[in-house]
Protein backbone atom coordinates (compact mmCIF):
# COMPACT_ATOMS: atom_id res chain seq x y z
CA UNK A 1 0.00 0.00 0.00
CA UNK A 2 1.44 3.57 -0.72
CA UNK A 3 0.61 5.95 2.19
CA UNK A 4 0.90 9.94 0.75
CA UNK A 5 1.54 12.31 3.48
CA UNK A 6 2.38 15.96 2.95
CA UNK A 7 2.92 15.43 -0.48
CA UNK A 8 5.28 12.23 0.04
CA UNK A 9 4.59 8.55 -0.48
CA UNK A 10 5.42 5.60 1.54
CA UNK A 11 5.02 2.46 0.85
CA UNK A 12 4.36 -0.14 3.69
CA UNK A 13 2.39 -3.10 4.08
CA UNK A 14 0.07 -3.27 6.51
CA UNK A 15 0.44 -7.25 8.03
CA UNK A 16 4.05 -6.23 7.91
CA UNK A 17 3.19 -2.98 10.13
CA UNK A 18 1.23 -5.19 12.48
CA UNK A 19 3.72 -7.84 12.73
CA UNK A 20 6.55 -4.76 13.15
CA UNK A 21 8.86 -6.62 10.48
CA UNK A 22 11.84 -4.28 10.21
CA UNK A 23 15.40 -4.93 10.77
CA UNK A 24 16.00 -2.68 13.66
CA UNK A 25 13.35 -4.01 15.43
CA UNK A 26 14.83 -7.29 15.89
CA UNK A 27 15.32 -8.22 19.40
CA UNK A 28 13.07 -5.45 20.42
CA UNK A 29 9.68 -6.78 22.05
CA UNK A 30 6.50 -6.06 20.25
CA UNK A 31 4.36 -4.70 22.89
CA UNK A 32 1.55 -7.17 24.42
CA UNK A 33 -2.51 -5.50 22.88
CA UNK A 34 -3.02 -4.84 26.56
CA UNK A 35 0.26 -3.55 27.43
CA UNK A 36 0.18 -0.14 29.16
CA UNK A 37 2.65 1.46 26.88
CA UNK A 38 1.11 4.57 26.24
CA UNK A 39 -0.18 7.83 28.35
CA UNK A 40 -1.55 10.70 27.83
CA UNK A 41 0.18 14.11 28.13
CA UNK A 42 -0.17 17.60 26.31
CA UNK A 43 -3.36 16.49 24.63
CA UNK A 44 -1.95 16.77 21.08
CA UNK A 45 1.01 14.17 21.80
CA UNK A 46 -1.38 11.26 23.20
CA UNK A 47 -1.95 9.62 19.99
CA UNK A 48 1.79 9.35 19.27
CA UNK A 49 2.82 8.16 22.74
CA UNK A 50 2.97 4.46 22.38
CA UNK A 51 5.61 2.22 21.23
CA UNK A 52 3.82 0.83 18.99
CA UNK A 53 3.22 4.42 16.82
CA UNK A 54 6.98 4.82 16.85
CA UNK A 55 8.17 1.56 15.48
CA UNK A 56 5.05 2.15 12.92
CA UNK A 57 6.34 5.72 12.19
CA UNK A 58 10.38 3.73 11.99
CA UNK A 59 8.73 1.64 9.55
CA UNK A 60 6.93 3.41 6.97
CA UNK A 61 10.04 6.10 6.56
CA UNK A 62 13.54 4.33 5.56
CA UNK A 63 15.17 7.67 6.43
CA UNK A 64 14.66 7.24 10.26
CA UNK A 65 16.76 3.93 9.76
CA UNK A 66 19.54 5.80 7.57
CA UNK A 67 19.77 8.22 9.99
CA UNK A 68 19.98 5.86 12.95
CA UNK A 69 22.56 3.07 11.67
CA UNK A 70 24.48 6.34 9.83
CA UNK A 71 25.44 7.27 13.43
CA UNK A 72 25.33 3.84 15.01
CA UNK A 73 22.56 3.55 17.05
CA UNK A 74 20.18 0.88 18.04
CA UNK A 75 16.89 1.39 18.28
CA UNK A 76 15.99 2.52 22.00
CA UNK A 77 12.13 3.73 21.82
CA UNK A 78 11.82 5.26 25.38
CA UNK A 79 8.36 5.91 26.06
CA UNK A 80 8.54 6.66 29.63
CA UNK A 81 10.91 9.77 28.46
CA UNK A 82 8.80 10.72 25.90
CA UNK A 83 6.06 10.82 28.40
CA UNK A 84 8.07 12.76 30.50
CA UNK A 85 8.26 15.52 27.64
CA UNK A 86 4.67 14.87 26.92
CA UNK A 87 3.82 15.71 30.92
CA UNK A 88 6.55 18.76 31.72
CA UNK A 89 8.94 20.24 29.23
CA UNK A 90 6.82 19.86 26.00
CA UNK A 91 3.90 21.22 27.47
CA UNK A 92 5.49 23.74 29.12
CA UNK A 93 6.65 24.74 25.91
CA UNK A 94 3.82 24.85 24.30
CA UNK A 95 2.21 27.19 26.93
CA UNK A 96 5.33 29.55 26.68
CA UNK A 97 4.63 29.60 23.22
CA UNK A 98 1.31 30.64 23.08
CA UNK A 99 2.06 32.95 25.75
CA UNK A 100 4.72 34.98 24.12
CA UNK A 101 2.28 34.70 21.00
CA UNK A 102 -0.29 36.61 23.02
CA UNK A 103 1.77 39.31 24.39
CA UNK A 104 3.20 40.32 21.10
CA UNK A 105 1.98 43.37 19.76
CA UNK A 106 -0.98 43.38 16.97
CA UNK A 107 0.80 43.71 13.93
CA UNK A 108 3.43 41.30 14.72
CA UNK A 109 0.76 38.50 16.00
CA UNK A 110 -1.16 38.79 13.13
CA UNK A 111 1.82 37.58 11.02
CA UNK A 112 2.42 34.64 12.62
CA UNK A 113 0.43 31.23 12.08
CA UNK A 114 -0.23 30.66 16.11
CA UNK A 115 -1.59 27.19 15.15
CA UNK A 116 1.42 26.09 13.18
CA UNK A 117 3.66 27.56 16.01
CA UNK A 118 1.77 25.77 19.00
CA UNK A 119 2.17 22.47 17.17
CA UNK A 120 5.71 22.62 16.27
CA UNK A 121 6.37 23.74 20.02
CA UNK A 122 4.30 20.92 21.22
CA UNK A 123 6.49 18.32 18.57
CA UNK A 124 9.53 20.21 19.04
CA UNK A 125 11.67 17.51 21.12
CA UNK A 126 9.36 14.90 20.05
CA UNK A 127 12.85 12.48 18.69
CA UNK A 128 14.50 12.68 22.02
CA UNK A 129 11.98 9.27 21.86
CA UNK A 130 14.90 7.66 19.44
CA UNK A 131 18.09 9.13 21.77
CA UNK A 132 19.77 6.83 24.15
CA UNK A 133 18.49 7.51 27.43
CA UNK A 134 22.43 7.34 28.98
CA UNK A 135 23.21 10.52 26.55
CA UNK A 136 19.63 12.02 26.87
CA UNK A 137 19.92 12.15 31.23
CA UNK A 138 23.51 12.29 31.16
CA UNK A 139 24.44 14.02 34.30
CA UNK A 140 27.79 15.05 32.91
CA UNK A 141 28.87 17.51 30.11
CA UNK A 142 28.35 15.67 27.02
CA UNK A 143 31.42 14.55 24.82
CA UNK A 144 31.64 15.92 20.85
CA UNK A 145 30.13 12.47 19.62
CA UNK A 146 27.17 12.54 22.21
CA UNK A 147 26.43 16.17 21.32
CA UNK A 148 26.61 15.04 18.03
CA UNK A 149 24.04 11.72 18.69
CA UNK A 150 22.02 14.37 20.86
CA UNK A 151 21.54 17.06 17.68
CA UNK A 152 19.96 13.98 15.85
CA UNK A 153 17.04 14.88 17.93
CA UNK A 154 15.32 17.27 15.94
CA UNK A 155 15.68 15.79 12.17
CA UNK A 156 14.65 12.13 14.10
CA UNK A 157 11.55 13.81 14.92
CA UNK A 158 11.10 15.45 11.81
CA UNK A 159 11.39 12.60 9.77
CA UNK A 160 9.24 10.25 12.59
CA UNK A 161 6.50 13.20 12.13
CA UNK A 162 6.78 13.84 8.49
CA UNK A 163 4.76 9.92 8.55
CA UNK A 164 1.98 11.62 9.96
CA UNK A 165 -0.79 14.34 10.43
CA UNK A 166 1.51 17.14 10.86
CA UNK A 167 1.26 20.64 9.43
CA UNK A 168 4.40 21.12 6.97
CA UNK A 169 5.15 24.76 9.02
CA UNK A 170 5.09 22.81 11.98
CA UNK A 171 7.40 20.10 10.92
CA UNK A 172 9.49 23.02 9.17
CA UNK A 173 9.72 24.04 12.89
CA UNK A 174 10.23 20.40 14.68
CA UNK A 175 13.50 20.09 11.99
CA UNK A 176 15.01 23.52 12.34
CA UNK A 177 14.19 24.70 15.91
CA UNK A 178 17.74 24.68 16.80
CA UNK A 179 18.98 26.69 14.01
CA UNK A 180 19.56 30.05 13.91
CA UNK A 181 19.75 33.52 11.64
CA UNK A 182 23.33 33.01 11.29
CA UNK A 183 22.79 28.66 9.84
CA UNK A 184 25.39 28.25 12.60
CA UNK A 185 22.59 25.92 14.29
CA UNK A 186 21.45 21.91 13.48
CA UNK A 187 20.56 20.61 11.20
CA UNK A 188 22.44 22.28 8.45
CA UNK A 189 19.96 24.45 6.34
CA UNK A 190 20.48 23.12 2.89
CA UNK A 191 18.52 26.75 1.36
CA UNK A 192 15.03 24.86 2.63
CA UNK A 193 14.66 27.03 5.59
CA UNK A 194 14.02 30.62 5.96
CA UNK A 195 14.51 31.44 10.13
CA UNK A 196 12.36 34.20 11.00
CA UNK A 197 10.17 35.03 14.21
CA UNK A 198 8.50 31.67 14.40
CA UNK A 199 11.52 29.96 14.88
CA UNK A 200 12.76 32.58 17.16
CA UNK A 201 9.46 32.10 19.20
CA UNK A 202 9.53 28.38 19.78
CA UNK A 203 13.47 28.68 20.66
CA UNK A 204 12.91 31.33 23.02
CA UNK A 205 10.03 29.44 24.85
CA UNK A 206 12.57 26.33 24.62
CA UNK A 207 15.22 28.03 26.21
CA UNK A 208 13.07 29.57 29.05
CA UNK A 209 11.24 26.34 29.74
CA UNK A 210 14.80 24.39 29.75
CA UNK A 211 16.25 27.25 32.83
CA UNK A 212 13.54 27.05 34.93
CA UNK A 213 13.36 23.00 34.96
CA UNK A 214 15.33 20.64 37.07
CA UNK A 215 17.58 18.72 34.69
CA UNK A 216 20.28 15.86 35.50
CA UNK A 217 23.07 18.47 34.83
CA UNK A 218 21.48 21.20 36.42
CA UNK A 219 18.83 22.33 39.23
CA UNK A 220 15.81 24.42 38.22
CA UNK A 221 15.92 28.56 37.83
CA UNK A 222 13.78 31.40 39.09
CA UNK A 223 11.82 32.77 36.38
CA UNK A 224 13.59 36.37 37.32
CA UNK A 225 17.27 34.43 37.04
CA UNK A 226 15.98 32.58 33.65
CA UNK A 227 14.86 36.28 32.09
CA UNK A 228 18.28 37.62 33.09
CA UNK A 229 20.65 35.03 31.10
CA UNK A 230 18.03 35.49 28.15
CA UNK A 231 18.57 38.96 28.36
CA UNK A 232 22.07 38.82 27.99
CA UNK A 233 21.75 36.36 24.86
CA UNK A 234 18.38 38.02 23.39
CA UNK A 235 18.48 39.37 19.74
CA UNK A 236 14.87 40.42 19.00
CA UNK A 237 13.96 42.48 22.11
CA UNK A 238 10.60 42.14 20.96
CA UNK A 239 10.58 38.17 21.51
CA UNK A 240 11.70 38.96 25.08
CA UNK A 241 9.49 41.55 25.80
CA UNK A 242 6.55 39.31 24.80
CA UNK A 243 7.99 36.70 26.75
CA UNK A 244 8.78 38.61 30.20
CA UNK A 245 4.56 40.06 30.14
CA UNK A 246 3.72 36.52 30.07
CA UNK A 247 5.82 35.90 33.44
CA UNK A 248 5.19 38.83 34.81
CA UNK A 249 1.39 38.16 34.85
CA UNK A 250 1.59 34.96 37.05
CA UNK A 251 2.76 32.32 34.61
CA UNK A 252 5.85 30.61 33.48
Amino acid sequence: MTLNINGNNYNYSINALSRIQHPLFSGVTRPDAGARDSFVGVSELSPYLSKMAIMNMVAINPQVTKILQSNGLKPEINIEELQKLADGHLKQTKNITAGIIDNLPDNIRSQIDRQAVIQGAVFHDFGKVLIPNKILNKKTKLNDKEKEIMNLHSILGYELLKTQNISPKALELVKYHHQNAENTGYPINNGDFNYGIETEIIALADKYSALIEKRSYKPAMKPQEALDVLRNDAKDSIILDALVKYVENGTK
